[in-house]
């Protein structure tokens, strides 16, 4: 008479399974946006900007330039995780770069260089931080849903 009745295990099934969809999708979303700036960097397109600057010019790219990009990644991250049905979208967003510039500010991708070149170090890691995030903000499905 201690086994919990059917339905709240259909109910803890469901929301595993949303929450390994969300960290699935959130990580492949990292990682795809990921490649979108390596090969807007690979092709120059970034490289000539930086390249033809001054100082000054650098430090305002900098300044105004990485707020733009990372606005950018958020424009292009949450449409693609709300068409994926990832709700809510706006906690993966603002929390996979923030845990993308920690690992990178810690120094995490030269310990996995034995994985391959930095690119994909980096590209990997982009999925991980998205990935987390998406598991860290998986409460906030018990919120939207009510449970």
């Amino acid at each position: 008479m201690t086994d919990t009745p059917p339905t709240s295990r259909s109910a803890i099934g469901g929301f595993a399974f949303r929450v390994l969809l969300r960290v699935v999708f959130s990580a492949v979303v990292g990682s795809a946006l990921f490649v979108a700036w390596i090969q807007a960097y690979r092709t120059g397109v970034l490289d000539r900007v930086v390249n033809e600057t001054s100082l000054g010019e650098f430090i305002l790219l900098v300044v105004i330039g990485l707020p733009i990009a990372l606005v950018a990644s958020a424009l292009l991250a949450g449409p693609l995780l709300w068409l994926l049905k990832v709700r809510p979208v706006w906690p993966i967003v603002l929390i996979g770069p923030i845990l993308l510039g920690l690992a990178h500010y810690f120094k995490v991708p030269e310990r996995f260089t034995w994985i391959g070149d930095k690119w994909t170090v980096l590209v990997l890691l982009a999925g991980v931080s998205y990935g987390v995030a998406g598991l860290l903000t998986a409460p906030a499905v018990l919120r939207r849903t009510g449970k």
